[in-house]
């Protein structure tokens, strides 16, 4: 059985896939913003984030309280002094009305709140480039697994339809008193589990289907197949050092570690202004009607401008320890940044070597499936000389459904590899994956 690869992507779309009505990469990408939840959720919690600003910023500015009280008085006065003694009734209101302003001017505590409101906001917006730069790969991993069933189900499929003409040819040569019965038992047990490669192929292809359908929010029977020879993308910069320096600057996990070290110095902040003095500027303004039973039938307005300092002097021990624990999780925050940069660097390495070497590794594959199909050809006229025999047949034709299985693999690695390679470096965009589209057919 010799097909060329072009032939078998044929079939496949051909069974699979409509390109008149196919999703496309970047329409799917697209269609995912709107309807991912996971996506959703990170939209709304980077909307929620927005307000952490606003929150600190809110300890640095102006309070302002209003109060009003009205209340009715039924009140008993007794007299017993040397000249008369006697009882006096009074029932009358009272109602008390202020409005104050606090303006804080010294306020560490504030001001760390201010900051860390601040990093809590950046953090936030960082989050949500990350969860975007998942989508891509989400979108893409989805796509590419689609593609890649149904790619196995073809080869299944042709596979089962190799074995069938061995079995037959074997059948024909039992017949011409040149085979065995062993023979055509072998082929047909290749056939069998050929059969049932396909139906495995079948569910996985569905359940691919499914899982691209349930992201996207759209129903999705068709989308685009990958071009056979694809194309080397250009790896800039070259050296694997400026790429580690780039990654180090851009990487957006790294990025938003960063903000979360912030944050946690700014809670050391926040606890070590519990031993500082705060200053604030007070002005009010009150109008108290019949107060008290001192104040009966008297209206007061009293207009007050003043300065209030407080100064704490001892909270049982609670801001030292505030301050030792805050002081602990900086540190700890501290170390798991280390160990993040330190995993960045590695699999940036990682992603750099595979996408480098991806050419060569294509190209070696692609070498083994003209090989296999050689061996194929040549152990057939082997079986006719009488030096080999059909099971040499059959497992020169799993090598090469084997081979064609891996380079269908490896070539969607290759575009997995460059987004990964973008993405652990931090300069993954929608560029990016148009770039890689343009290896789709449209």
């Amino acid at each position: 059985m010799n097909l060329p690869y072009r032939y078998i992507c044929f079939i496949c779309f051909a069974l699979t896939t409509s390109n008149a009505s196919a999703v496309g990469l970047i329409e799917a990408y697209q269609l995912a913003r709107e309807s991912d939840p996971t996506f959703k959720a990170a939209f709304y919690a980077r909307e929620a984030g927005q307000q952490f600003k606003v929150l600190g910023r809110s300890n640095l500015l102006p309070t302002i309280t209003a109060n009003y009280s009205y209340n009715k008085n039924d009140v008993e006065i007794k007299y017993d002094t040397a000249q008369f003694t006697g009882t006096e009734q009074r029932d009358y209101a009272s109602r008390t009305s202020s409005v104050q302003l606090r303006q804080p001017l010294i306020n560490l505590d504030g001001y760390a709140r201010y900051k860390q409101g601040l990093a809590q906001t950046s953090l936030s917006d960082q989050e949500f480039l990350i969860r975007n730069q998942e989508l891509i790969l989400r979108v893409f991993n989805k796509y590419a697994a689609m593609l890649y069933a149904a790619d196995v189900l073809t080869l299944a499929k042709v596979k089962s339809a190799a074995y069938v003409e061995q079995r037959q040819a074997n059948i024909v040569m039992f017949k011409m008193g040149e085979g065995t019965k062993t023979e055509i038992l072998e082929s047909q047990a290749k056939y069998d589990l050929a059969e049932a490669e396909i139906v495995d192929a079948q569910d996985a292809l569905e359940n691919a289907r499914i899982d691209l359908s349930k992201t996207l929010g759209h129903e999705v029977n068709a989308i685009q197949p990958l071009l056979e020879d694809v194309e080397m993308l250009t790896i800039q910069p070259a050296s694997l050092t400026e790429w580690e320096t780039i990654a180090e600057q851009n990487n957006l996990e790294l990025i938003a570690q960063r903000y979360t070290l912030d944050i946690a110095q700014e809670e050391v902040n926040r606890s070590q202004a519990g031993h500082m003095p705060r200053l604030d500027a007070i002005a009010s303004w009150s109008q108290n009607d019949s107060d008290t039973i001192n104040t009966f039938n008297q209206e007061a307005t009293i207009r007050s401008v003043g300065l209030q300092l407080t100064l704490p002097i001892y909270s049982g021990g609670s801001v030292s320890a505030l301050t030792q624990q805050s002081q602990s999780r900086l540190q700890k925050i501290q170390a798991e940044f280390d160990i993040r940069e330190n995993a960045v660097i590695v699999e940036l390495q990682k992603q750099f070597n595979a996408v480098l070497n991806a050419k060569r590794k294509l190209s070696a594959l692609r070498t083994a499936v003209n090989s296999a199909q050689l061996l194929i050809e040549a152990t057939k006229k082997s079986v006719s000389g009488g030096t080999r025999t059909n099971v040499d047949v059959l497992n020169a034709e799993s090598q090469l459904f084997e081979a064609k299985r891996d380079i269908s693999l490896a070539r969607y690695t290759y575009l997995q590899n460059y987004l990964n390679l973008k993405k652990t470096a931090g300069i993954l965009d929608l560029n990016d994956l148009q770039l890689v589209a343009t290896n789709f057919q449209k």
